[in-house]
């Protein structure tokens, strides 16, 4: 009994691991003014789904071999539902919560005072001498790998938005001119509008990936010599 267990045990593991190495292809669109449209398409072998999403209606289609099967989903039914449902029961909360509400107070203001401590000792806890040229490299260094692993086959993408505090846009733009240049997409186009805040934007990107070669990135960047002694260090320092 036990061998036969573990054989399945096997069977299950190098079919997962088979799933994993396969090549899933997507491909997403979206154009957002107001109100989002959205197309989503993923396949892999023979197994495939669609998905649309234009105003308040919603369609999604899957098709695995000669079988087709689609479902279309009302957004206002589902949220008119969830209304009445909230509806229901806000009533009976806030009474609820009405009758503690001098005591969660009191509480709040203990609990505040002993976040305020914890953060006083994290940071002063925290082991500043690991942050180095060479740790932030060999950090940053993974990170551009991982993007080219996820690099699409294409990429288009037309922005234009603004946060409330001019403060973030700015910060927004740095890594937003940072990345360009790593991606090296030519037709990705975003402007912030100064005047008002909004956005409005229009994009797709598509190609392959292999969660199995993401996985052992991962894997080989967290065992890694570098890796192991930064936290071996950083354990040390608690």
């Amino acid at each position: 009994m036990l061998q036969l267990i573990l054989f399945f045990l096997i069977i299950l593991i190098f079919f997962i691991i088979a799933i994993m190495a396969l090549p899933y292809h997507y491909a997403l669109s979206f154009d957002y003014d107001q109100k989002l449209d959205l197309k989503l398409y993923f396949s892999v072998l023979f197994f495939r789904m669609y998905l649309q999403k234009k105003a308040d209606q919603k369609l999604v289609c899957l098709k695995i071999l000669g079988y087709k099967k689609e479902f279309k989903l009302n957004k206002l039914a589902e949220e008119n539902s969830a209304a009445e449902f909230i509806q229901q029961k806000s009533k009976k909360f806030i009474q609820n919560k009405f009758k503690f509400f001098s005591d969660e107070d009191k509480s709040k203001d203990k609990e505040e005072k002993k976040l305020k401590k914890k953060k006083k000792k994290a940071v002063t806890a925290f082991p500043f001498s690991l942050i180095s040229r060479e740790n932030l490299s060999h950090f940053f260094q993974f990170i551009i790998n991982l993007l080219k692993k996820l690099k699409p086959d294409y990429l288009k993408l037309d922005l234009l938005f603004s946060f409330a505090d001019p403060y973030y846009n700015g910060i927004f733009l740095a890594y937003y001119y940072t990345f360009k240049e790593l991606l090296d997409y030519p037709e990705i186009n975003v402007k912030i509008n100064w005047q008002e805040v909004l956005f409005k934007g229009k994009g797709a990107v598509g190609g392959r990936i292999i969660p199995l070669l993401i996985l052992w990135h991962f894997f080989t960047f967290i065992f890694s010599f570098k890796t192991l002694k930064i936290l071996w260090l950083f354990y040390k320092s608690k």
